[in-house]
């Protein structure tokens, strides 16, 4: 039996063992798939050594994704875009490593009916989340894409990374004021799900913005919330997002497509 694990710190609220259960059994095969807690300081060693153990794949969540981004001994051309991996694997001997948020992402925004070519996209927070999604959203040709962080240096080394093949990335600062329709609005940050306030610039919400929080809970997330408040009428979740990257990653293992339908009701239910 194949053995597979998400690993990440804290782990213990993690749905990818049930994500991974469910495709199994569409695949008709058994896995072993768990959650395990693992820190920085001891990533290195505990990755080393769950692949001694026989472990398949593992996948990566925060904090330790650029962790397993300098793991990896190769990597895939969206991990090194992102210069985030969150699907690690043994292939001849060599760790491989990939990234599959992004396009996990854009799959989940498709199937909501939101296309990003030709808008104007803003994403909150300029961390390891928001690495991992900002080349997939470029590669989509939206009209800009705007970056904001409380930390206006870490928004603009981002920024500086992508400007040049990507002149439609910009930085707002959080004390600006907006001037233009945002179609899309994306929290990428922790702040609301960790109680913290979060300053967002004036103008972000429009009539027509849509709101997503790569956050995920059964009830709407705090950021949403906020959001409904300020008017927006389509708020999502990263629930989504977080099925579809999980596709992804099991097809790379597991040389099978799992169909995502569905699988958000059995979730959340």
């Amino acid at each position: 039996m194949k053995k597979f694990a998400v690993i990440g710190s804290p782990i213990g609220h993690s749905l990818s063992p049930k994500i991974h259960s469910l495709f199994a059994e569409q695949a008709e095969i058994q896995i072993n798939y768990e959650a395990i807690e693992i820190i920085e300081n001891d990533f290195n060693s505990r990755v080393k050594q769950l692949f001694e153990d026989g472990y398949s794949g593992l996948n990566v969540t925060l904090p330790l994704k650029e962790k397993a981004f300098h793991y990896a001994d190769m990597k895939s051309e969206d991990a090194l875009l992102a210069t985030s991996v969150n699907t690690l694997f043994i292939k001849d001997s060599i760790v491989c490593g990939e990234t599959t948020d992004g396009r996990g992402l854009l799959l989940d925004l498709k199937s909501k009916g939101i296309e990003i070519e030709g808008l104007n996209v803003l994403i909150l927070g300029a961390g390891g989340s928001a690495k991992s999604v900002i080349p997939s959203l470029l590669s989509s040709n939206p009209n800009s894409l705007s970056v904001v962080n409380r930390t206006p240096e870490k928004a603009a080394e981002l920024v500086k990374i992508h400007k040049q093949k990507n002149p439609e990335i910009n930085q707002i600062g959080i004390d600006e004021k907006i001037h233009q329709e945002i179609d899309l609005v994306i929290n990428s940050t922790s702040a609301s799900t960790l109680g913290e306030e979060l300053a967002l610039p004036e103008g972000i919400f429009g009539p027509k913005t849509t709101s997503y929080d790569l956050a995920y809970s059964k009830e709407a997330t705090p950021f949403n919330l906020m959001a409904k408040k300020r008017g927006v009428k389509k708020t999502y979740d990263g629930l989504g997002m977080l099925i579809n990257q999980a596709a992804l990653s099991f097809e790379i293992w597991n040389k099978f497509k799992p169909n995502v339908k569905g699988i958000d009701l059995k979730l959340r239910s």
